[in-house]
């Protein structure tokens, strides 16, 4: 069928009416290619020419049929259809009554030729004038865009539609079946799309350049399983993802084999204002200008790096895609590499740019992680696709990649602009009188992600204590629940339920604990308005160091300091900090100072001779790692802006550099009998029913007790009182017999006389 009509030229400079009208025209272009392929070949068989087997003659019959029926639909929903059957049609000669007498005398008039149908470049040609000409605001053509954006010459933009109609159409099947010349294979490859390209002009030599580019021209977008020795019979055929992007009511909607991994991190929502480190986003835009591709932001949870990065989108007209580095990089070599090929495919096709997050990986397993890092930064920049990084600590980039970078820190706001980000996101909630935003930006040192998240936390909490609005209680509750849970897993939060009527010590101990207090206490005056911060910019945080006997009330004491300070106590597992893998101890302690202090909190290290221990120089690689930990736990402690209580019950073993570190040193001394006396008048609850032969004056000064002793004997007289007899009352039996338990259980030896004279209520 001759479509010349269709492609007239006083129609090439008309636009597109519909995405439709566009895809007739350009699958028409391949009809009539293979309609002329494959009547050649019928052509070549009829004269015996070809190499067919006689068994394929009616399927070519069929698959040349159903290309008629191709083009005369086509030129029935364009118009053409009429046009081209009155071209086709002989003009109507007059009846001059002579024509009945000589029509068996005359000779077969003969047949106009064929007009010649246009060369396949020049349909191309028109298609993409008209395309070109189509407002893509008003007429997408999702198509076209794709094939520009990866800049397809016209033999790629043949076999691109070859496989879309073979991918979409199933009675394409036949037509391809004949065209690769087997009855298996139902899809077009590269040479199969270059013989109907080039129809008898085909010649392997002079079209390897063409289906070369071509391959490497696709490869982005069609996962092309290509075999190097027969690299050509490569079969071309899109997956749904493609289908769905060129044809399918959501476009945008992410490869769904991929879509554990990949999220939109940009939408059509409206960004909030840049309160905290606009700086960073001109920055980012300065270097983007000057041709930087790759940028890489790292910061705290919840600074706002993502922000950034959709602000940068927003500026630029960009998506972006974001994967999980987390979850895809524990898989192996060859599944990493083709969701990374996903990932540019999804790029590409939605003009986004990349977002590498949750980028974390352990010393061990170093080497892995920086090749597939590289391998990313490979992959995206050969596309030329804008790649951003997000990761906490900075990345060692230049250890992955030899591509130029951008490498930029968010911060945690200052104290006014943490005021600010309060204010702006508090106007959506109702805070009650008791709320101080200033209060809340000094004491919390939050990011604007933190912050936000704690205000709607708090009116959950408070809408569950039935509150109408956010109280205080709820919202200092909401801040502490912030903390990181890298934090959690490495410390335990620890009730802080002691006060200073609760502990028992000397003058000279309550009177330098009490000291410490202030010191948290004052400190805005001192630093701030009396200006010390110019003096000392570093170490004004408290740290105070505990050593004594176990038992002497030394983890007591850290409760007691907490609760004096209205702050929340973390207890530090040492088990949970050293790790046996060389730097993993010094990330451990330096996550825990630095989320300690987004939240100031109390640190509380128990045993801390474990971690804080002598350094030496004989030379071992054990030694110098434990050198390592000690040093950087000096210099943690000092930059530490918060509480941090150390205790011990070896102050020998403590290395001297940290007593000069230490603020405050309280020594715990075993108690007297005066002070062991109190302790046992304190320590038992008031509403203990003691019988009248209960002498706890005997008890202090005959048992040589620190208060974790006497406080387990209580403890234990109480519960065997309660099973003894009526259980009414707790007598001087039952605080003998658990001291008695005391000393099995601590190792020491005792006698008869140690009991008297209450030895036969005893022994």
């Amino acid at each position: 069928m001759n479509l010349s009509a269709a492609f007239s030229p006083e129609t090439r400079e008309l636009p597109f009416a519909s995405y439709g009208e566009y895809t007739d025209y350009l699958f028409s272009c391949v009809d009539l290619q293979l309609s002329a392929y494959i009547r050649n070949l019928m052509e070549l068989f009829a004269r015996e020419d070809g190499s067919f087997r006689n068994i394929l003659y009616p399927d070519i019959d069929t698959a040349y049929s159903l290309c008629e029926k191709h083009l005369a639909d086509f030129a029935a929903r364009t118009g053409h259809q009429k046009m081209a059957e009155e071209k086709t049609a002989p003009e109507p000669e007059e009846d001059d009554g002579l024509t009945d007498l000589f029509a068996s005398l005359a000779e077969p008039a003969p047949q106009p030729e064929p007009e010649p149908a246009p060369a396949i470049a020049e349909l191309l040609a028109y298609v993409r004038s008209r395309a070109e000409k189509t407002d893509p605001a008003v007429t997408p053509l999702p198509l076209h865009a794709l094939c520009e954006k990866l800049g397809m010459d016209d033999f790629t933009l043949f076999c691109f539609a070859c496989a879309i109609l073979s991918s979409t159409q199933t009675n394409y099947a036949s037509i391809f079946q004949i065209t690769n010349q087997n009855g298996s294979s139902p899809t077009p490859t590269v040479e199969s799309a270059a013989r109907v390209y080039f129809g008898k002009s085909f010649a392997m030599t002079t079209a390897y350049g063409e289906m070369s580019l071509a391959l490497e021209t696709l490869r982005p977008v069609i996962d092309l399983q290509i075999d190097n020795a027969m690299p050509f019979s490569t079969p071309i055929s899109p997956d749904k993802r493609l289908i769905d992007f060129l044809f399918g009511k959501h476009p945008e909607r992410i490869d769904e084999s991929y879509d554990r991994f990949f999220t939109t991190l940009t939408g059509k929502e409206e960004l909030d204002p840049f309160i905290a480190n606009r700086e960073v986003l001109d920055a980012l835009n300065i270097s983007y200008d000057d041709g930087t591709r790759l940028f890489s932001l790292y910061g705290d949870e919840g600074a706002g790096r993502k922000f950034t990065i959709r602000h940068f989108c927003a500026d630029h007209g960009l998506a972006c895609v974001s994967v999980n580095g987390s979850k895809l990089f524990v898989y192996d070599f060859s599944f990493v590499e083709k969701a990374l090929w996903a990932l540019c495919r999804e790029c590409i096709l939605l003009g986004a740019c990349c977002c590498l997050d949750n980028l974390e990986y352990r010393e061990e397993e170093k080497d892995k992680f920086f090749g597939y890092m590289d391998l990313a930064f490979e992959k995206l920049g050969k596309h030329n696709i804008t790649a951003f990084t997000v990761s906490r600590d900075k990345l060692p980039l230049r250890e992955m990649t030899q591509i130029e970078f951008t490498q930029l820190e968010i911060p945690t706001p200052n104290n006014q602009e943490r005021e600010d980000v309060w204010r702006y996101y508090a106007k959506d909630y109702v805070l009650c009188n008791d709320v101080d935003l200033q209060e809340m930006a000094t004491k919390f040192l939050f990011t604007p992600g933190k912050i936000k998240s704690a205000l709607r936390q708090a009116k959950s909490l408070s809408a569950m204590a039935k509150y109408l609005n956010i109280v205080r209680s709820c919202l200092f509750q909401s801040c502490y629940n912030q903390m990181s849970h890298e934090l959690t897993k490495k410390a335990t939060k620890i009730k802080a339920t002691y006060t200073w009527d609760d502990i028992v010590m000397s003058k000279d101990q309550r009177e330098a604990l009490e000291h410490a207090c202030d010191q948290m206490r004052y400190r805005k005056q001192v630093y701030e308005q009396w200006d010390y911060n110019r003096k000392y910019p570093y170490g004004r945080g408290l740290s105070v160091l505990l050593f004594g006997a176990p038992g002497t009330g030394k983890s007591m004491c850290a409760q007691v300091l907490a609760n004096a300070l209205n702050l929340e106590l973390y207890r530090v597992d040492l088990s949970k900090v050293i790790d046996k893998y060389v730097g993993e101890t010094e990330k451990s302690i330096s996550m825990i100072f630095r989320e300690a202090k987004k939240c100031n909190v109390v640190l509380f290290f128990d045993e801390c001779d474990t971690l804080f221990a002598k350094r030496s120089d004989d030379g071992g690689s054990n030694q110098a790692s434990n050198n390592n930990k000690t040093a950087l736990l000096l210099q943690e402690v000092e930059a530490y802006d918060g509480v941090s209580v150390l205790a011990t019950n070896y102050k020998h073993n403590i290395d001297p550099a940290f007593f000069r570190r230490m603020k405050f040193i309280v020594e715990f001394q075993f108690p007297d009998p005066e002070t062991r006396y109190i302790l046992w008048k304190t320590t038992i609850p008031k509403g203990t029913p003691l019988a009248d032969d209960v002498d706890l004056r005997f008890l202090a000064d005959r048992f040589e007790f620190v208060g974790g002793n006497i406080k387990n004997c209580i403890l234990n007289a109480a519960f065997l009182a309660a099973s003894d007899g009526d259980g009414k009352q707790v007598h001087m039996r039952h605080y003998l017999q658990a001291i008695r338990y005391e000393f099995v259980k601590t190792g020491k030896v005792f006698t008869r006389s140690d009991f008297e004279p209450y030895a036969d209520e005893v022994l």
